[in-house]
């Protein structure tokens, strides 16, 4: 015992303390590892055993970075300067593996220092970087920078490509899938499903006079290669299809359907191909509100796909919608010879337009991003080269429910820039939109036009537009949490940057499932 209190004392004495601290801090001066002068003794075996664990620590830092860092570039849709101003900057791998206990502990200092400065984990998005004008007027501006990418994007056109025309309309908010087949029959259009890419419901909220709870008119674009002056037609005919109906059949864990899926389905069913098709088209609906002053409730401005619609020359396809009905809920598969691109148009909004009252930045702080979706969806039918006689629907839409208004991260106001409308009368207007689809007939040179607008991401965008698209997911079983638009929100908060924190005084889209037309689940 006497021996164990002298050896305690000895190792408590002012030299040996001083002995303990200078070696830790030749310990640290060698990256955290032990110095030739503290192996200094060792026996062969103990040095071999040593350096074995020194690696098998090395290792295993190495494939936890990489797999820290692959999971991140499978989260990111966008690289380079707008990726780092969105995400914030890529792990540092040389960090990661820096098995010194300095370096790590200065990161880990960094770290509790900017977790005192946001506690809550929750920071307001940086200003974007400025980018320096050319011209002073926007417009000018603008068409500079538009400019660019049409340059930047020549290298990738395809050679045999079609021309592609928007011609966007302004349509009455109760009757506007009807007034579009009447405005198609009259354009002539209805006559020429060969020479229209697809349409669809520009995903926006036009305010009406009223005030933010109605919308002034419901706006359309229908996407085409059509020359102005064709001979007027009948109107079209559409076949509509709810989300809120079970149409397909799926159990717990099965894929979910795309809303592409079904309308090809139909015109499978219908016996019409591409060519005689107008589009296959998401129907977003808009429910607002703007609130209550007693406290009742927050403004919001939801927007969900409550079905689709198929537009083709009437006369065709018959009684094959009634069919359908009859008989559902259907298979429903994919179509083995059909590609649907789904491009997150989101991300890219978030950078180039974050403020959905507001119209896109100009200058923009990434110029080589394009402004709009439609933008790039131009982009990609020139670039894969999708001719419009092959082409069974193109369109700027969404996935899931999302509140316009945006999350804690922007100003949550009622009130929005005005934009001309499609009508000419300048409007108050909420923009939305998420993703970018297109649908149509595969062929091995569109196989080569793709590799080409792989590229074109890689090269020019530096984006991987097809993260975080979520296509055919497995129907899950929905708890009492997740039904309806709300449950939605909340499950998708992070990933869309659009639920509003507070109360909603009647639920918007009020059952409007999940998994559209397979819900609920077969047993």
């Amino acid at each position: 015992m006497f021996e164990k209190f002298k050896l305690a004392a000895q190792a408590m004495s002012p030299a040996s303390i001083k002995r303990g601290i200078e070696l830790s801090k030749q310990s640290m001066a060698n990256g955290g590892q032990l110095t030739e002068e503290q192996m200094a003794g060792w026996k062969p075996e103990q040095r071999a055993q040593y350096e074995a664990q020194m690696q098998q620590a090395r290792e295993s830092m190495a494939a936890n970075a990489d797999q820290m860092i692959e999971a991140e570039r499978a989260r990111r849709v966008l690289w380079g300067p707008a990726g780092d101003y969105l995400y914030g900057p890529m792990p540092d791998r040389e960090r990661l593996t820096d098995i010194s206990f300095r370096s790590q502990w200065e990161a880990s200092k960094a770290e509790f220092m900017d977790t005192l400065r946001n506690p809550l984990g929750r920071k307001a998005p940086p200003p974007p970087p400025p980018t320096p004008g050319v011209s002073a007027d926007r417009d000018g501006q603008h068409a500079h920078e538009r400019a660019q990418r049409d340059e930047a994007r020549t290298p990738y056109l395809a050679p045999d490509r079609s021309p592609v025309v928007m011609t966007r309309l302004a349509l009455d908010r109760k009757n506007h899938v009807q007034d579009l087949a009447t405005w198609l029959g009259t354009a002539g259009l209805a006559a020429r499903p060969d020479l229209v890419y697809g349409l669809y419901r520009v995903p926006d909220h036009v305010v009406g006079k009223w005030g933010i709870n109605r919308a002034g008119v419901v706006e359309w674009e229908v996407v085409h290669a059509a020359a102005p002056g064709m001979p007027a037609a009948p109107p079209a005919y559409g076949a509509v299809f709810h989300a809120r109906e079970r149409w397909a059949a799926r159990r717990p864990g099965e894929p979910s359907i795309l809303d592409e899926d079904l309308g090809l389905d139909y015109l499978r069913a219908a016996d019409l191909g591409p060519e005689q098709c107008l589009g296959i088209a998401r129907v977003p609906e808009v429910e607002a509100s703007s609130g209550s002053a007693e406290g009742g409730s927050d403004p919001y401005v939801v927007i969900g796909v409550t079905g689709l619609v198929v537009l083709h020359p009437s006369g065709r396809g018959a009684g094959v919608a009634a069919r359908m009905e009859t008989q559902k809920p259907l298979q429903v598969l994919p179509a083995p010879d059909v590609h649907i691109a789904v491009l997150n148009w989101g991300d890219i909004r978030r950078v180039v337009a974050p403020r959905p009252d507001k119209r896109f930045l100009v200058p923009s702080p990434f110029p080589y991003l394009p402004s709009t979706g439609a933008e790039l969806l131009e982009s990609y039918l020139a670039i894969v080269g999708v001719q419009p006689s092959d082409c069974y629907g193109a369109q700027v839409t969404i996935d899931q429910p999302s509140n316009i208004l945006g999350g804690s991260a922007h100003v949550t106001s009622t009130s929005a820039e005005s934009e001309t409308a499609a009508d000419g009368k300048s409007r108050k207007r909420f923009r939305g939109g998420s993703r970018v689809v297109v649908a149509y007939r595969d062929s091995p040179e569109y196989g080569a036009g793709r590799e080409r607008w792989a590229a074109y991401e890689r090269d020019v965008l530096q984006a991987s537009l097809s993260h975080r698209v979520a296509i055919r997911e497995p129907v899950d079983r929905q708890s009492a949490l997740d039904r309806g638009v709300l449950g939605t929100l909340v499950r998708t908060a992070e990933a869309v940057g659009s639920f509003v924190d507070g109360e909603y005084g009647d639920e918007p889209l009020k059952d409007l499932p999940h998994y559209r037309y397979c819900w609920p689940p077969i047993q």
